[in-house]
């Protein structure tokens, strides 16, 4: 995140834009998730490994599940023209994890 920023600073005078996508618990289509790692979650949190995307939408303001095209379509809106003026932000892609708002 702070290269990030120090990357825009930077790089604004040459019209360059900076920003970051900020996911949280991607865990559809993901290779992250097969396997031990996702074992190890399930037994941190008690559940089991086939409830773990449910467990992780519970975590959220918004109880939904993030999805590869919930990162896509923010990405586009960075890149897709309707935020052309915006460089040094963060959007981020989680649901609303509480624990996580900027403070």
């Amino acid at each position: 995140m702070h290269l990030s920023r120090l990357n825009a600073a930077e790089l604004g005078v040459d019209k360059i834009r900076v920003n970051v996508v900020n996911p949280d618990a991607v865990i559809s289509d993901s290779k992250i998730w097969e396997g031990a790692w996702a074992e190890g979650r399930a037994k941190a949190y008690g559940v089991k490994v086939e409830e773990l995307p449910a467990y992780y939408a519970k975590r959220t303001l918004l109880n939904e599940m993030i999805l590869p095209e919930d990162i896509a379509n923010a990405c586009f809106a960075f890149t897709g023209g309707l935020l052309n003026k915006s460089t040094g932000n963060v959007l981020n892609v989680d649901g609303g994890v509480a624990m996580a708002f900027v403070r």
